[in-house]
């Protein structure tokens, strides 16, 4: 291959290619200094004279599909005013570094991703301890971390259905802090109560869905002054409310009108700035038809719009109203909401004073979803547990 071509492939300025050797299992290649001369750091003059050289190896992305092994010749040069003999330095390198920060963040993403560990070892030239040393033991996911001030808990599956491990997300930071195997009372507690108690003194929100476990482990670490509910599942909460009335309607319908209303759905909570003519006039005809359904609907777009306040106290009585008018419907499922949104009314309330929401710990489970399918469910507990904590350097700096 051209030198030239293997310049621009490498895209190290610095340096220029003066051989190249391809084996059968790597290649090799040969670079030194554009520069031809440097400053004595002694008297500050320019040596141009070579006295000696000496080659420094390093790993390189792969070229070509195969393992790059960079040899660069460093040179040491004599000063002609006072006999100093400095050795060149690269600004592109470290001093004792052994590959390159490309290879490196490369190595970890993929290994992260799932990618398997051999795989990763035959593809860049390296060994199996060195691919997970680099990931776990040189990174931050090895390193244990504090709890924040506001932290988010939920569940996500080692085996669907059967196994489960409880993740907890810095909110303020956006990385997880640990995750610990299982989603029981006991086992939640067990492991906030490992953490040191200055750090369970500085949580002030817990973030959590509707779940008992979550809230009664959480309540006797903390406190009950902490919880607040995931707004999004209140929602979900409302809108399988809503569900539950169309299912209600579309028996009441022949087939062609139960499919132009099933057509429908996504649209009953839009604004009516995102709908055309066509749609408008659709909806209102069917919430005129159906008195339950326009009750729904009004009730669940007033309760999507609490959300948005600002005002503790006048949340807090529009809330109770909101809980009112459903307990005194006469739609069974508005009434069961009622009785849910009663029960964790305190939870609930309190994110209008806190802002906090679990999305951020809901992608990290999407993210471990996406592990554990191409890593074929991750055998191995503590190699998933070094995975899942070091996923935020990862994937801030493949968004950048």
């Amino acid at each position: 291959m051209d030198f030239k071509c293997i310049e621009a492939l490498l895209g190290l300025p610095e340096f220029r290619v003066i051989g190249q050797v391809l084996g059968p299992t790597q290649l090799d290649l040969h670079l030194e200094r554009r520069d031809t001369d440097i400053v004595c750091p002694r008297c500050q003059t320019c040596c141009s004279r070579v006295k000696e050289s000496r080659p420094r190896c390093l790993r390189d992305l792969p070229i070509l599909e195969r393992p790059v092994l960079l040899w660069l010749h460093l040179r040491r040069f004599e000063c002609q005013g006072c006999r100093h003999r400095p050795w060149e330095t690269s600004t592109t390198f470290g001093a004792r570094t052994k590959w390159t920060v490309r290879l490196y963040n490369r190595v970890r993403e993929e290994f992260l991703r799932g990618c398997p560990c051999k795989e990763l070892a035959r593809r860049y030239g390296l060994s199996e301890r060195t691919v997970f040393r680099w990931t776990f033991e040189k990174s931050h996911g090895g390193r244990p971390r504090k709890l924040g001030r506001a932290i988010g808990i939920d569940e996500y599956a080692r085996r669907k259905g059967h196994r489960y491990n409880t993740l907890i997300v810095d909110l303020d930071k956006g990385q997880p802090i640990a995750t610990c195997k299982g989603r029981r009372v006991d086992e939640v507690m067990a492991w906030f109560t490992s953490r040191p108690q200055d750090e369970l003194d500085g949580v002030e929100v817990v973030v959590l869905d509707m779940s008992k476990p979550f809230f009664a482990a959480v309540k006797a670490v903390v406190g009950d002054k902490v919880h607040v509910i995931d707004r999004f599942h209140v929602v979900q909460q409302a809108v399988s409310a809503l569900d539950e009335v169309l299912r209600s309607v579309q028996k009441q319908l022949d087939q062609e009108d139960a499919k132009d209303l099933k057509k429908l759905r996504k649209r009953w909570l839009k604004s009516a700035d995102q709908l055309n003519v066509e749609e408008l006039l659709a909806r209102y005809e069917w919430r005129r038809r159906f008195p339950a359904l326009r009750e729904t609907i009004d009730w669940v777009q007033d309760l999507r719009k609490w959300f948005d306040r600002k005002d503790n106290k006048p949340a807090r009585e529009a809330f109770c109203k909101l809980i009112a008018r459903a307990s005194q419907s006469a739609q069974a499922s508005l009434q069961r909401v009622a009785g849910t949104l009663n029960r964790w009314f305190e939870p609930i309330v309190r994110y209008i004073r806190h802002r906090y929401t679990n999305g951020m710990t809901e992608g990290f489970n999407n993210k471990i979803k996406l592990i554990q399918r191409m890593a074929y469910g991750l055998r191995n507990e503590h190699n998933r547990q070094k995975r899942v904590v070091s996923l935020d350097s990862v994937y801030k700096r493949a968004t950048k």
